[in-house]
């Protein structure tokens, strides 16, 4: 045969192999149906719907000698065939699971979101529903006015945003998932490659944006590939977020949950894995009313290397921010910032928080962090970047937070605020190692006071003073360990 014909049947046959789909290293059945993966910057995700107990297996295409299952607290013991190629175990209830293998938690890694049944989905034609059944979407924009609902139903991979501002009674609701990987992320120069996503998009970055609404409802979604803070409320009250799932994309900035000068808000049986903060408080709304109400319960969250598990701040500019509760929470992993923090950049005043049963596995960086700071967001920060690069602590223990010169301490301190009235009950680290704490005012007048930690422990072991916590403490009246 000719030289050139062996190279073209050579040419043709590695096209076959390029062009082919590589098999996905892992597969999962659920009661011996099978459950479609999809894939993620970090390894898969599935999710279905969970009535009563199941049996989960997972086929690994590689050598499995190790499995963590997480949240630890859940119970969930994995049983590596004889043959360490699968994976057994079962799911006796609705929740989020995550599956590392062999440790390798920055690849090998399977977020499955077993969900309970949903209650009276709307059908295609229901009045007043936006209905995006199984399949792919490429809807664009979505803007919602009052009273209605938009539904993605199970097996609906819906690419877009969604929008509501000034209205009453909006519910996003489903089995779906939200996807927004054709946006430009963040800092990218100009629009989206596709003019006509451009269009349709517009300015707005976030996932869901919902501005001023009152009783805004999101339950049952699956958000994936944000690339800026990926469910913002801002303003408005009763906002009630239930059983949603979210997985953002690598760049900073792409935070999991952001409540802005928001009241009566309850966020409850989420999961939450962001590049920043994965649940936060912040009031950024000038003349707004106070924040006040907001219950955060039932959740498990996996913060990336920017910014924190929970966090109330930096950006707390306006009225009084209080009666923060965060209750049952599993955080199960803390790549870099801490497991819980308060960071009063600016001038409110911040109190009566609560931290109640918090479970970290993980934590690499700190556990608990609070502080009055001058941080690169506040209205006071230097006006050009390049000032703001000069005065940043690169190698501090905080992110975000700039050093002040002895000169200007007395202008700053002008614009700082307090926090006060915090209480931390049954905060355990139950894997991992002990990470640091912080419980730092700006000075006296500003100061971080009456902090009470009660009943911590780490491994099982109470931990009874500073030291024996590793905790960082100044201007700090009222601290207590008990």
């Amino acid at each position: 045969m000719p030289a050139l014909l062996f190279w073209i049947l050579g040419f043709w046959i590695w096209q076959q192999g390029a062009a082919a789909a590589p098999e996905p290293l892992l597969r999962v059945n659920v009661n011996g149906a099978p459950v479609r993966l999809y894939p993620f910057h970090g390894g898969y995700f599935g999710q279905f719907e969970l009535a009563k107990p199941a049996e989960v297996v997972v086929q690994a295409g590689f050598d499995v000698r190790w499995v963590d299952v997480r949240p630890i607290s859940f119970g969930v013991i994995p049983e590596i065939s004889p043959d360490h190629s699968s994976v057994r175990l079962k799911a006796p209830r609705p929740m989020p699971l995550t599956l590392e293998f062999n440790g390798d938690w920055r690849r090998n890694v399977i977020h499955l979101f077993a969900q309970p049944p949903e209650k009276n989905p709307p059908k295609p034609d229901t009045p007043n529903v936006k209905y995006f059944g199984p399949g792919e979407h490429e809807p664009g924009l979505i803007e919602l006015k009052d009273g209605e609902t938009l539904y993605l139903a199970p097996g609906a991979f819906v690419r877009g945003i969604v929008r509501s501002v000034g209205t009453k009674n909006v519910t996003i609701r489903g089995r779906g998932i939200l996807d927004a990987s054709r946006l430009a992320r963040r800092g990218d120069p100009g629009a989206p490659p596709d003019p006509v996503v451009a269009n349709l998009y517009g300015k707005q970055r976030n996932m869901i944006y919902l501005e001023n609404t009152e009783n805004a409802t999101v339950e049952g979604i699956t958000l994936l590939n944000s690339q800026s803070w990926t469910l913002h409320v801002r303003g408005g009250r009763g906002t009630h977020i239930d059983g949603i799932n979210m997985i953002t994309d690598t760049p900073c900035s792409t935070d999991g949950i952001d409540l802005v000068s928001v009241s009566d808000a309850l966020v409850e049986n989420i999961f939450v894995r962001a590049n920043d903060d994965c649940v936060v408080v912040k009031n950024t709304v000038p003349g707004s009313n106070e924040v006040r109400n907001i219950r955060v319960r039932r959740a498990v969250l996996w913060n990336m290397p920017c910014g924190n598990g929970i966090e109330v701040g930096f950006e707390l500019r306006a009225a009084k921010i209080h009666e923060l509760h965060f209750e049952d929470i599993d955080i199960i992993r803390v790549e870099r910032g801490a497991a819980i923090s308060i960071h009063n950049g600016d001038t409110a005043v911040v109190e009566n928080v609560s931290f109640n049963n918090i479970r970290v596995e993980g934590a690499t960086h700190k556990l608990i962090d609070f502080a009055v700071v001058y941080g690169q967001y506040g209205p006071d920060r230097p006006e050009r970047p390049e000032d703001r690069r000069r005065l940043m602590d690169v190698g501090g223990a905080w992110d975000g937070v700039l050093r002040v010169p002895p000169e200007e301490r007395a202008e700053r301190a002008k614009h700082r605020g307090h926090v006060r009235n915090v209480k931390v009950t049954n905060l355990h680290v139950v894997d991992g190692g002990l990470p640091f704490s912080l419980i730092s005012g700006f000075d006296e007048a500003h100061a971080v006071e009456n902090v009470v930690i009660e009943g911590m422990r780490y491994l099982g072991r109470p931990i009874r003073d500073a030291k024996e916590g590793k905790f960082s403490v100044a201007h700090a009246p009222g601290f207590r360990i008990r």
